[in-house]
């Protein structure tokens, strides 16, 4: 894998908490998609699919397919609803990255870092909405 320059991160970093609360909407979108169960307190395992393979993957392509897949899949109503969303955002970190590395190896590796900063932020945000809704009083 490449190795960063202190400014390719910054700019990462930088690029991540300017976009934040964009990509919180995201996650707001993916909690009115796939809420969660109130009786089990169970998040939607999709949402940690996705988190999943964000953290693991070792291409940004993974990541795209993944969504792609899903939105594919039989049953798979609730990706078709958010998926474009997705992957336009995924499609954002891929043009970020090209602007911040000057090598393909370094882009991947940006790639990927954005993809991290990003769903840390999608998800979290995903996570809290299904915290406020368990603090609201049952109607």
């Amino acid at each position: 894998m490449a190795t960063l320059t202190h400014e390719m991160i910054r700019n990462v970093d930088e690029f991540i908490d300017t976009n934040h609360d964009r990509f919180s909407r995201l996650g707001d979108q993916l909690f009115e998609a796939f809420r969660y169960d109130p009786q089990k307190g169970r998040v939607a395992t999709q949402i940690r699919n996705l988190q999943q393979i964000v953290c693991a993957a070792t291409r940004f392509a993974d990541i795209e397919d993944f969504v792609k897949n899903q939105m594919g899949k039989t049953g798979g109503d609730q990706w078709r609803q958010v998926g474009p969303h997705v992957l336009a955002h995924l499609d954002e970190l891929r043009k970020q990255s090209q602007q911040v590395a000057s090598t393909p190896e370094q882009a991947m590796a940006v790639r990927l870092r954005l993809a991290r900063g990003w769903v840390r932020a999608v998800v979290s945000q995903y996570l809290y909405r299904v915290a406020l809704d368990q603090l609201e009083p049952a109607s």
